[in-house]
Parts: C-alpha cells; sequence; structure tokens
C-alpha cells in the first residue's frame, strides 16, 4: 500500500500519540497482571480503585483536552505568544482545584469505594492501594497539563517519551516492592502502588526537564484573569461534559458489573484492562486528529481539515483490523497472562470476543470526535454521549443483567451497543460538517 505525504504527515503526529496512549495504559495493566500473582481478590483490590482514579482524571483530561485544543488553535493562527500564559494560569487552578479533590478522595476513601461495589473480601487491600496510588493521580495530573501544550505544538514524540520512560520505572518499581526483590520489602498490593508512584514521578520529572529546555516555552503571571476565563470556560464546558457523562455511565455501570460477584468481577477487570490497551491507543488517534482539526480550524485550511480526515479514518480502520485479528486469534493466551487461574478462562475467552470486535466502533468514534472536537463541535459530542453512555448504556445493561439474566457477557454486549452507537452519531454529525461549506469547519 502506497502512504502518500499526507498519511506520512498524519502518522508523524499520531503514531506517537497513539503510542503514547498505549503505554500510558500499561502503567496500570502492569500493576494488574504482577498483582495477579497474588490472586484474584488482589486484582479486584487494585481493579476497584480505577474507578475513583478515573473521577479524578476526568477533570484532569477535560482541562487538557481544552488546553490542547486552544493551543492547536494559536498554532494555526500563527499566536504562540499567547500560550505560556494560558499554560501558567491552567496550571495554577488545576493545582488548588486538583489538591482539593485529592484530599477530599483521601477522606472519604473507604465510602467512596463502598458505593462503587467494593466488597469486603478486598476492602482492606483496596484503601491500603488506593491511598497511596491517589498521590500518583495527582503527580499525574502536573504532567498531563503539561503534555497538553506540547500536544497542542504536534509535539508528540516528546510526550512519548516520557511516558515510556515513567512506564519502565513503575515496572521496575512494582517487581522490587510488590515481590520484595533484593534488600527491598515484600509489600503486595501495597508495592504495587508504591511502583506507580514512582513512575508517576518520574514521569512529571522528564515533563519538567523537557520543558526547562524547550525555547518555545516561557513562564508569565499565573493569576487567571476574566479574559483566560471567557476564552477557557465555553470549550471546557463542552468537554467536561462529555467526559463527565462518560465517568457517570462508567461507574454505574462498573458498580453493577462488581455485583455480579469477586470472580465475575475479576474476569471482566482483566478483560477491561487488555480492552484499554487498543481503546487508548485509539484515543491517541482521536487526539491527533483534534490536533489537526485545530491547527486547520485556526488557519481556515479546509483543503488540510479533509485531508487529514481521510488519513484518519483509514489509518483508524487499518490498526483496528490488526486489533481484532491479534485479540480474537489470540484471546485464550491473552487471558491467561493475567490469570493462572484455570476456571476463570472459559469466561475469559469469550469476553475477549467482545474485546476484539469492540475495535473497530471505538477507534472510528474516537477519530470522529476528536475531528469534530478540533472543529468547534465539542458540545455537539458532549450532547450523544450523555444519550449513548450515561443514559444508554445503563438502562441496557440493567437489562441485560436484571431481565435476562446475561451475567458478564450482557454487560459486555451492552458496552460494545453503546461504542457503536457513539460510532454512528459521530460519523453523521461529521458528515453534516463535511457537507456544508468550508466556512463550518473552520469558524469559530
Amino acid at each position: 500500500m502506497q502512504i502518500k505525504k499526507s498519511d506520512r504527515h498524519y502518522l508523524g503526529i499520531a503514531m506517537p500519540a497513539a503510542l503514547e496512549g498505549l503505554f500510558m495504559v500499561l502503567l496500570s495493566s502492569v500493576d494488574i497482571i504482577m498483582v495477579g500473582v497474588l490472586g484474584t481478590t488482589a486484582i479486584a483490590a487494585v481493579s476497584i480503585f480505577t474507578q475513583p482514579r478515573m473521577m479524578l482524571l476526568c477533570v484532569v483530561r477535560s482541562v487538557a483536552s481544552v488546553l490542547t485544543l486552544l493551543t492547536a488553535r494559536k498554532f494555526g493562527q500563527e499566536k504562540l505568544q499567547e500560550v505560556p500564559a494560558l499554560l501558567a494560569r491552567t496550571l495554577f487552578c488545576m493545582v488548588l482545584l486538583m489538591g482539593f479533590l485529592h484530599l477530599a478522595f483521601f477522606l472519604y476513601l473507604e465510602g467512596i469505594l463502598s458505593w462503587m461495589g467494593a466488597e469486603e473480601e478486598y476492602m482492606t487491600a483496596a484503601l491500603s492501594y488506593g491511598d497511596i496510588a491517589l498521590l500518583g493521580v495527582f503527580l499525574t495530573t502536573l504532567s498531563t497539563v503539561l503534555q497538553a501544550v506540547q500536544l497542542g505544538y504536534g509535539h508528540t514524540k516528546q510526550v512519548m517519551s516520557a511516558n515510556v520512560q515513567g512506564n519502565v520505572v513503575n515496572i521496575i518499581g512494582n517487581a522490587l516492592f510488590i515481590f520484595g526483590l533484593g534488600p527491598f520489602p515484600e509489600l503486595g498490593v501495597v508495592g504495587a502502588a508504591v511502583g506507580t508512584v514512582l513512575g508517576t514521578s518520574w514521569t512529571l520529572f522528564i515533563t519538567g526537564y523537557q520543558f526547562k529546555n524547550s525555547n518555545w516555552i516561557r513562564w508569565s503571571s499565573f493569576w487567571p484573569t476574566k479574559a483566560y476565563f471567557q476564552e477557557f470556560l465555553p470549550v471546557f464546558a463542552g468537554i467536561f461534559s462529555e467526559q463527565g457523562f462518560e465517568r457517570l455511565g462508567m461507574v454505574i455501570y462498573t458498580r453493577m458489573v462488581a455485583e455480579l460477584g469477586t470472580a465475575a468481577y475479576a474476569v471482566h477487570a482483566i478483560c477491561m484492562n487488555f480492552c484499554d490497551f487498543y481503546y487508548c491507543f485509539a484515543g491517541g488517534l482521536g487526539k491527533a486528529n483534534m490536533v489537526l482539526a485545530g491547527h486547520a480550524h485556526g488557519a481556515g485550511d479546509w483543503s488540510y481539515w479533509q485531508r487529514q480526515l481521510r488519513a484518519g479514518l483509514k489509518w483508524s480502520f487499518l490498526f483496528s483490523l490488526l486489533s481484532f485479528i491479534c485479540t480474537y486469534v489470540f484471546r485464550e493466551e491473552i487471558f491467561s497472562i493475567y490469570s493462572h487461574e484455570a476456571a476463570l478462562l472459559p469466561l475469559g475467552a469469550l469476553i475477549m470476543a467482545f474485546v476484539a470486535a469492540v475495535s473497530f466502533p471505538e477507534a472510528h468514534a474516537m477519530v470522529c470526535a476528536g475531528v469534530l472536537r478540533g472543529s468547534g463541535r465539542t458540545s455537539q459530542v458532549a450532547a450523544y454521549s450523555f444519550v449513548s453512555i450515561a443514559f444508554l448504556r445503563p438502562l441496557v445493561t440493567a437489562f441485560f443483567l436484571q431481565v435476562l439474566d446475561w451475567g458478564l457477557a450482557g454487560a459486555w454486549l451492552a458496552l460494545a451497543i453503546d461504542q457503536s452507537m457513539r460510532a454512528v452519531c459521530a460519523s453523521f454529525l461529521l458528515w453534516r460538517v463535511w457537507r456544508n461549506r468550508p466556512q463550518v469547519a473552520c469558524d469559530g
């Protein structure tokens, strides 16, 4: 297959972003794979903290997406001198806000985990993990905000480099503190949290070092102004609504799955964790399309907008096809990497087939949503996200679990329906943008 110039340009930005997403999910995967040696309850204890972590990161990623989008637009408009003040003010606000939220989560973590569906069987282990892992989430907050500007410029290789290094440190920390290698203590589940903190600390250090040695970053006044909020909040409202609806739907969904029992939830956690590999890879493609659409939006370049959209759709399909084949063919072997309990394998292999199938709609939806955001359609993405994940998925899941009694397979069928609905909605909205006159996609 011939790779065009537009494809090479797209892949030059998209692949580092996609691989960065892949390595980010590796952080949590390493925890589960290594903790899996300790048994099913250990897997559940580490996995149940995923939802509190994602609730906090929902705010962080929303802010980071706004920062990336605004930076990309200023890049297209050639107003890069405005970016340093935008970053400094955003970072100041996030330190205050997320510091307060992390303190609240630390004080009320047991109640939060209980509400998420955590069982007494593994609550103590979940708390010992979560109390330490919260620090890692806060460090990730700082890294994510800084990296948002790098993404807006299209410097995806720097982001990938920092996160890859952080994951390597995390793996080493896990090995040392979970199993007590050499002079280090054997901490079990707590060791996984220590490894996470070490990894996120290194990512933040490297990201800060990249900024220190970049001549395109100049720190300005950190105090937010009225003009800052007028520019930032309208975009944030749409993106945070989307992220919030997704997180609300996932919390309700996870709670219903957790009620199926420890064994079923352990299978779900393993399969969801592996599903996140391609989901985050596709998320990187979506980020790249948002940045490129933002560049075109700022510059008013309709032809560039079209070329990058075509490249995004083509490559997302090819990557999805590869993901589907590999996951479906090796589903039993993949599941066995996470769990050595033979009794879980039949159900695990079935759910892994769902993981393979959702590769197509999730990647397509990510790319289309990225282009919509970059084209100023954040409220539209938020609207269909609310209907699909916060409303449709919980209802369909409840019907499959409580009425039809389909168990974990029903929960994953509901997830597949949700992903497909979002792909259809995003495609329709993007088709409307494509159909209209060029200025529709590039007007603010």
